[in-house]
């Protein structure tokens, strides 16, 4: 059997070919990482919400950080908008911002009450566009006396309907969903158990929601629909 060779000049000039195409492919491979590099590292100036609507910001981009206001966001809307207030305005008589986030994922920990720094440019309307959302939630701990397992309380869900209750377990492989997701997380009393409970919730999670090996507290009610309605989640207290 004979191979037919191609002439030396031939296989110099696909060698050629070959490493100018893999030049062009690394130069577009290094831009993508510098302008990637350049969109995460934009600088922010740091404000004070209350002065944030100071109008010589605006076109600025802008940090600012406060707390969602309860029932001010939907999920559902695109982008999401929602209010921040200072954390310390406990009789709400302090300035509100309304945040039109345009990110690629609302964080899973977001919810009412959830401390939110925001980055983004401040608008001619006092809303601030943001593109990058971090979430901080505030650990609570709470004991797990008196507090029923996810079986104990599957077992009377019919009975419990609308009853103020407290329940204690892991959340499911660790997975939370977004607020305002029909099921936030699901409770099992071990990673693996059979029997699981669908939790309803829209406040904020404590980071260690989204851990397998974490015990949570939660209160609330069961429903009709045999899911719970949690108002409230905590780190179990040792």
């Amino acid at each position: 059997m004979f191979h037919v060779q191609a002439p030396p000049f031939e296989r110099k000039s696909m060698n050629k070919r070959a490493k100018n195409r893999l030049v062009g492919i690394s130069a577009i491979v290094i831009l993508a990482v510098i302008a990637l590099f350049f969109l995460l590292t934009e600088t922010s100036v740091e404000v004070p919400l209350a002065e944030v609507l100071d109008p010589d910001l605006i076109g600025e981009r802008v940090q600012v950080t406060g707390m969602v206001v309860a029932g001010s966001w939907d999920r559902k809307t695109n982008p999401m908008r929602f209010e921040i207030k200072d954390p310390d305005d406990a009789d709400g008589t302090g300035p509100v911002l309304t945040v039109v986030y345009t990110g690629p994922m609302v964080p899973s920990t977001f919810g009412d009450g959830v401390e939110a720094i925001i980055k983004g440019v401040m608008e001619p309307d006092g809303v601030i566009k943001s593109n990058d959302m971090i979430t901080k939630c505030p650990s609570k701990y709470e004991t797990a006396t008196d507090a029923y397992t996810v079986a104990q309380l599957k077992d009377r869900a019919d009975e419990m309907v609308d009853i103020p209750v407290r329940v204690v377990g892991y959340v499911k492989d660790g997975k939370v969903n977004t607020t305002g997701s029909a099921v936030r997380f699901i409770l099992v009393d071990a990673q693996g158990a059979p029997v699981e409970l669908n939790i309803a919730f829209d406040g904020a999670l404590p980071d260690a929601a989204e851990t397998t090996d974490t015990r949570m507290v939660l209160t609330g009610e069961m429903n009709a629909n045999g899911s719970f309605d949690a108002v409230s989640v905590a780190i179990e207290e040792n």
